[in-house]
């Protein structure tokens, strides 16, 4: 069992560090990715460990080196449609900037989650929507 304070700290790198994005698979269908980066090999690991200790899947990538950059940095990627959906239901509770992208994200998802989904043109607004709320964060 992870603990509630773990959780809540995941949640706040998300929001600090994280990155939620979306894309049009095809022409009835979302994915969904969700990036931590970091210099911190240290954070980065704890980040893995949450993770690990909830059951999400999810990719380390790194070192990556940047041009300009002096410190190498390191990600974490949470792409699975799976693995996104229990990220999201894991860490919205305690979600405060990213927590209107990962309801977006969610809310379709609960649809899409259990079978094969073709989305609507309503859930097709979303990627726009999620534009809209990059904008403003």
């Amino acid at each position: 069992m992870v603990a509630a304070t773990d959780i809540g700290w995941l949640s706040g790198i998300l929001d600090g560090e994280g990155c939620v994005t979306a894309q049009q698979n095809s022409i009835r269908s979302l994915i969904f990715r969700v990036t931590i980066e970091s210099v911190s090999a240290a954070m980065v690991d704890r980040v893995c460990d949450v993770l690990r200790q909830s059951g999400v899947e999810y990719r380390m990538e790194g070192p990556l080196w940047r041009e300009r950059s002096t410190r190498s940095s390191y990600r974490v990627r949470v792409d699975k449609k799976q693995a996104v959906y229990q990220l999201c239901n894991l860490v919205l509770p305690y979600s405060v900037v990213k927590k209107a992208e990962l309801v977006l994200i969610k809310s379709y998802l609960d649809k899409s989650i259990k079978a094969y989904y073709s989305a609507t043109e309503e859930d097709l607004k979303i990627l726009a929507r999620l534009r809209e709320l990059k904008k403003v964060a």
